[in-house]
């Protein structure tokens, strides 16, 4: 018989280290969620990354509680969440969870119900001091169905300094949506080829034969910072989604001073018509319709970033206020 020593589960740490935490707020999110872990960073917290919050969450609760903290706000629920939220809770630090789907997603994906399902169970039980949802009209639809749920947009991040990328002479469009299904990836791809771009840049190729013949670049999955650098050294960027909670893509964009087309599939402009008219696209799967959207933003160009940066800089504050009441007491 063999016998395999046991390991103890790696407990993840803030950055820095747990010598010198001072924090009464820390977030904990998934390393590779790359919208999620945007949006955490946003909030100008101590972010702890980890695939699997279970095996180490006893050990866990209790660093935080060493090192002062008072309230864990877990986003987008990674693997072990569950467990790391109860004994937090147990550990008497204050719980908060904030969930980055929607009720379109949980409709098509059976995964992102479930946990849906397991948070509001988890709210009901008092294990999760308040559980917040991402998109906006959300909470109402819960507050319906008897559940109390919260309104937690995102905060806008803050990009990197970066040096364009010199791309080349003629028409560069970013379509960075991976290749699922809310991503309406494909649609977008034509819709470039429409505007006659000399290259159209993606995370990768598209599985779609009939799509040979355009200029396609694949990148591949990049760090975040080159990420904000490439979306900055395009033309145009096009974001028409299927279905969104709040695209951090499209404001990353705005603040590299490039203009993004999105779908009217989330609240972000939505409260200046001019600029929710020029920046976005309603018939989100017509590539021609997209395409013509997209001459719009572009012939408008630094009217559209202008407006955007300023209309980002006051979304930041309303969402930094409804951040500060959710964590607090």
């Amino acid at each position: 018989m063999i016998f395999r020593r046991r390991e103890e589960p790696v407990v993840p740490s803030p950055p820095g280290g747990w010598e010198g935490l001072d924090a009464r707020v820390v977030v904990l999110c998934h390393p590779h969620w790359r919208g999620v872990r945007a949006a955490a960073h946003s909030f100008r917290v101590p972010v702890i990354e980890t695939e699997d919050a279970g095996p180490a969450a006893a050990e866990l609760a209790a660093r935080l509680v060493e090192a002062g903290g008072e309230v864990l706000v877990v986003h987008g629920f990674p693997p072990g969440s569950g467990r790391l939220l109860e004994q937090a809770s147990a550990q008497g630090l204050a719980t908060r969870l904030v969930l980055h789907s929607s009720p379109t997603q949980h409709g098509a994906e059976a995964g992102e119900a479930r946990v849906a399902e397991q948070a509001l169970l988890l709210a009901r039980a008092g294990t999760v001091g308040r559980l917040g949802f991402v998109k906006e009209g959300v909470a109402e639809g819960f507050a319906a169905l008897g559940f109390d749920v919260s309104y937690v947009p995102n905060r806008i991040p803050e990009l990197p300094e970066f040096e364009p990328r010199v791309l080349g002479s003629g028409l560069d469009v970013g379509v960075f949506g991976a290749s699922f299904w809310r991503k309406n990836l494909v649609p977008q791809v034509v819709a470039a080829g429409m505007l006659g771009a000399a290259r159209i840049h993606v995370m990768e190729i598209p599985d779609v034969q009939y799509l040979g013949d355009l200029p396609l670049v694949a990148h591949g999955e990049q760090r975040w910072e080159e990420f904000v650098r490439l979306q900055g050294s395009v033309d145009l960027n096009l974001y028409a989604t299927l279905s969104e909670c709040q695209p951090t893509t499209p404001a990353e964009s705005y603040l590299a001073g490039v203009p993004c087309l999105l779908s009217r599939t989330s609240a972000l402009f939505r409260d200046q018509p001019e600029l929710w008219e020029l920046t976005t696209v309603g018939e989100h799967d017509n590539p021609r319709a997209i395409a013509a959207a997209a001459e719009r933003l572009l012939a408008s160009r630094a009217e559209a970033v202008t407006a955007a940066q300023a209309a980002l800089a006051a979304w930041d504050e309303m969402a930094a206020a409804r951040w500060d009441e959710f964590v607090g007491d």
